[in-house]
């Protein structure tokens, strides 16, 4: 009976993987459809998130290949989405961070997003909305906990 109710716990966590991909991120992404890839929109919303970082950091957060994230970055840099400083302890490292149109831009489509978010956890219910808030207050504080790659 335990190997039943630990598979059913293994099958809700992916379950729950591929309905935040299918409900949350992806519908996200789409607001950006056609200004930025979805690695591009992750590593910009990951810099709003956290703030500047080295460029290996964010490869990290993103378990992206280093070659990858600095071509990418690179593009980024060209296009005035993202600017680079030199750490002051540090010249050697370089911080990325977003540019502050860009960081408007990606904020604006944080906006309508949880507008329209709301719109569809509105239409389910007050039982539903507060049971919705009350879980990722709790997920979030929870994943706060794991450890940092």
């Amino acid at each position: 009976m335990v190997d039943n109710q630990s598979a059913q716990k293994d099958e809700d966590i992916f379950n729950f993987m591929v309905f935040v991909y299918r409900k949350l991120s992806k519908p996200f992404e789409d607001y950006f459809k056609g200004q930025f890839t979805s690695l591009q929109i992750n590593a910009l919303c990951v810099l709003c998130a956290g703030g500047p970082m080295t460029m290996s950091e964010l490869a990290a957060n993103l378990h992206c290949p280093p070659q990858q994230m600095s071509k990418m970055i690179e593009k980024l840099y060209e296009e005035g989405h993202v600017v680079r400083s030199f750490d002051c302890t540090d010249r050697r490292k370089i911080h990325i961070s977003v540019s502050d149109d860009t960081a408007k831009c990606i904020n604006s489509g944080r906006k309508q997003f949880v507008n329209s978010l709301k719109n569809v956890i509105n239409g389910l219910g007050d039982e539903d909305y507060n049971e919705f808030k009350t879980s990722i207050g709790s997920i979030n504080r929870i994943l706060t906990k794991f450890p940092q790659n």
